[in-house]
């Protein structure tokens, strides 16, 4: 690289996926290259390897042909803790020491159920590939220590997802703040991929309570997923109005904008191993309150009664409450509306996560 620069490459999920890393890439890429960087991404899994097994082979020969190609400065990969990625991740990690190359490791989920294991019959890989990483990069505070448990002394940062900027071009927020004033119907969203655990059974048990007990309230399923059949057939089988709760299927980044200014609430009562999901940080920067629960990262910054509200059970019963003391005080809708608009504002969007992660690729390279 004779330019001065230097050079980063990122492993990641196509950039075509759906899911929360290909969506935070997609956001922050434009922003990174700067005076003092250049990169480059290896887009890895199984999309790129056409859905075959041996993309898990194909994938580390890949990775070994492109930092001969790039010659990096660093490497930063993008790991859950399951064990396809923590395998694949972590001998990306052990190829990439072996030629001297100082990684970052950005842990994007977690599941609770695979941190037993590595505790238990990992941890010997963990210390061969993982523990070798020059720095960390999580999304709660409660993954900080657990690495700290397992013998890491390396710098931890404690990161964050973001909010594509380009989202918001057409956004207007006095707008959004007189359709709540206005609101004669209030609009509960939840947006995830469709999966069990992601709270969407108890959301819509939730609403059909609501709906019971006389409030004029509205579900909207957006999002796709195995789950979508037993979805609508339990929909059916409850007996809810079609007009009380529609099924919109994956958004495309236009329709995500539209759906998220027109709603008044979002509902993602998650159990599921989250890092911090992308659709909180999106609804906020939208203006929408948030009920949700203190899981992954939400925990470490969400405020309840200025955000929404965090439930801190899971039955239906317990969301439907939460969402109640949303709908009943319009003022108090509003406020958080603001306030949640204004902390997206500060903290998410992609343009200022970006010269984050930069500065720590700073503190990484010599």
């Amino acid at each position: 690289m004779g330019n001065g620069r230097k050079h980063i490459l990122i492993t990641l999920p196509s950039l075509e996926d759906p899911g929360g890393v290909a969506g935070y890439y997609n956001a922050i890429l434009p922003h990174l290259p700067d005076k003092k960087l250049t990169v480059s991404t290896l887009e890895i899994g199984s999309t790129k390897g056409g859905g075959q097994r041996l993309y898990l082979l194909t994938d580390q020969l890949r990775f070994h042909y492109a930092t001969k190609k790039h010659r990096p400065h660093l490497v930063h990969v993008n790991p859950s803790l399951d064990i396809k990625s923590f395998i694949r991740d972590g001998l990306f990690i052990f190829q990439a020491k072996r030629k001297k190359l100082p990684v970052i490791v950005f842990f994007r989920g977690w599941q609770k159920n695979f941190e037993r294991v590595v505790q238990s019959r990992l941890r010997f890989f963990f210390n061969c590939t993982y523990a070798r990483a020059d720095s960390f990069i999580v999304l709660a505070n409660e993954f900080k220590t657990t690495l700290q448990r397992w013998g890491i002394t390396q710098p931890i940062h404690l990161g964050t997802t973001t909010v594509d900027e380009s989202l918001l071009k057409n956004f207007s927020f006095s707008n959004k703040l007189a359709k709540i004033k206005r609101a004669e119907q209030i609009k509960i969203l939840f947006l995830s991929r469709l999966e069990r655990e992601k709270g969407i059974f108890e959301t819509i048990d939730a609403v059909s309570i609501l709906i019971q007990k006389g409030f004029s309230v509205s579900l909207s399923i957006a999002g796709d997923g195995m789950m979508m059949d037993k979805l609508k057939h339990y929909v059916n089988k409850q007996k809810i109005s079609k007009n009380s709760i529609c099924f919109l299927g994956y958004l495309k980044k236009n329709e995500k904008s539209i759906v998220l200014a027109d709603h008044h609430i979002y509902c993602l009562p998650t159990y599921y191993g989250e890092g911090l999901p992308n659709s909180i940080l999106e609804a906020m920067a939208f203006g929408l309150p948030v009920v949700t629960r203190p899981v992954g990262g939400i925990a470490d910054f969400f405020r309840s009664e200025k955000m929404g509200i965090l439930c801190q059970g899971k039955t239906a019963n317990e969301i439907a409450v939460s969402l109640e003391k949303i709908i009943e005080n319009k003022e108090m809708m509003i406020q958080m509306s603001a306030y949640n608009f204004e902390y997206a504002k500060e903290h998410f969007m992609a343009s200022s996560v970006a010269q984050k992660l930069s500065a720590i690729y700073q503190l990484n390279m010599v």
